[in-house]
């Protein structure tokens, strides 16, 4: 077995380094199984990239490729073809294939124009919100359990609009304006569920005693730019395009055709 893949390594090589075995000069043969030959057109078909890759890896394509072949060979000389399953799922393949490939040649030759996709961003600009919520506020810092509790019973039923004042028991006030993000995680854990107005319960943590307001909230819902949006504007034109098209063709296809069934299942759409 060794010898075999010697001998088929160094047949490899030559047909690697050469591709000029004396099977035609135009489409010389790289490899052949059987009376089956794998031209050259073939493997830049099948490895268009097949000048840059490395002979290690040209090797084993052509290893794969010759078993591949062989067990192929051995299946059509057990007659397998003769199968029912395999001639169905056969059959059903090349259909989808045809039906596709059919199909694809009306895609490729759609054009959407500028004015669609205009008109498209203008219908759909609610799904374009830029929807950036911010807050304001301020964390209130004290120096212990003692002041933060008298604070927080004078405090609690206050609806702050504002950043509270400064008083002998609050040790610092470090405010915050028109943030996108939470300015302290422990405090403040959602900006958009966070209770507007309402002074938080103290909870010592990173390292202090604080207490959290959110005197402010703002939601914009401003469009984003045509500009910034196109492509993804392009692709929605596109497949909107492409379903009308195709669901045109194919009402104009059925009615070239007749087409009869004695299923009780096309009525009851039709009564729907």
């Amino acid at each position: 077995m060794k010898l075999f893949e010697k001998i088929l390594a160094c047949l490899v090589f030559l047909c690697l380094s050469a591709c000029n075995l004396p099977f035609g000069k135009d489409d010389p043969v790289v490899v052949s199984v059987g009376n089956r030959k794998l031209t050259q057109s073939e493997v830049y078909r099948m490895v268009p990239q097949w000048d840059s890759i490395s002979d290690r890896e040209k090797l084993g394509f052509l290893e794969r490729w010759i078993d591949e072949e062989v067990i192929y060979q051995e299946a059509m000389d057990a007659n397998v073809m003769n199968d029912t399953i395999l001639s169905t799922q056969i059959e059903s393949t090349i259909r989808k294939m045809v039906v596709d490939f059919y199909l694809q040649t009306f895609a490729d030759t759609m054009m959407i124009g500028d004015s669609e996709k205009l008109n498209y961003y203008q219908t759909h600009r609610n799904d374009y919100l830029r929807g950036k919520t911010t807050v304001s506020g301020a964390i209130l810092h004290f120096k212990d359990w003692a002041s933060a509790d008298a604070y927080y019973k004078e405090m609690k039923t206050r609806v702050f609009n504002v950043v509270p004042t400064q008083t002998p028991q609050v040790s610092s006030i470090v405010e915050f304006e028109n943030v996108a993000a939470t300015p302290d995680s422990c405090m403040i854990p959602d900006i958009v569920s966070y209770p507007l107005g309402k002074l938080s319960v103290m909870r010592y943590c990173n390292g202090g005693l604080k207490m959290a307001v959110v005197t402010e909230r703002l939601d914009s819902a401003d469009v984003r730019p045509y500009k910034e949006v196109s492509e993804d504007v392009s692709n929605m034109v596109w497949i909107e395009h492409r379903r009308a098209v195709m669901d045109r063709l194919k009402k104009e296809w059925k009615m070239k055709r007749p087409i009869f069934s004695k299923m009780n299942v096309f009525n009851e759409k039709e009564s729907q």
